[in-house]
């Protein structure tokens, strides 16, 4: 067995970076869950803003001066998180790219029981909205509750190729 001098300086140092990159590793490990996503405080309301991708660009720029692009179907769910009480959804408008308003999909609103969910759809032929679509949902309690998961599920599915992805709404105001 050949002995090796572990107190020269090369040496030292080697050592010390993978001690160093050991213990950054094993706190990073530790932190994520931590990081991850906290329960969220109770709410009587939101205003939630859920981008839409119903056209996706891809591909080069032609000597059009365009991109190629595809049509996503869109499926917006609103699901109620709370095990006791019920939500109810007060407002749903579509926007286009340029911030127009194409409709408000919901013309009342809609109560969603505990654990229940609420949906909207947007089509894969509907091209009115871009690639910068978004929906603006509103929602209420009578009482604090936990906090709804609003998603967008954008899909393409056609021979050859498939292609589906998950958005999710961030709230931008209460009531």
């Amino acid at each position: 067995m050949i002995a090796q001098d572990l107190s020269s300086t090369p040496c030292r140092n080697a050592l010390l970076r993978s001690w160093r990159l050991a213990v950054a590793l094993a706190l990073a490990c530790t932190i994520a869950p931590a990081l991850a996503e906290a329960i969220a405080p109770l709410s009587k309301g939101q205003t939630v803003y859920v981008p839409i991708y119903s056209e996706i660009r891809h591909g080069n720029v032609g000597t059009s001066g365009k991109t190629d692009s595809s049509q996503m179907s869109v499926l917006v769910s609103v699901r109620n998180t709370d095990p006791d009480n019920p939500i109810r959804v007060v407002v749903a408008r579509y926007y286009n790219s340029e911030g127009v308003l194409l409709r408000n999909a919901l013309p009342t609103p809609r109560t969603i029981p505990p654990f229940g969910t609420f949906e909207l759809f947007v089509e894969h032929r509907e091209n009115l909205g871009g690639s910068g679509a978004n929906y603006v949902i509103r929602w209420d309690a009578a009482t604090p509750v936990s906090q709804p998961l609003i998603e967008a599920l954008h899909t393409r599915l056609q021979a050859g190729f498939s292609l589906g992805f998950i958005g999710r709404g961030r709230a931008i105001s209460e009531p």
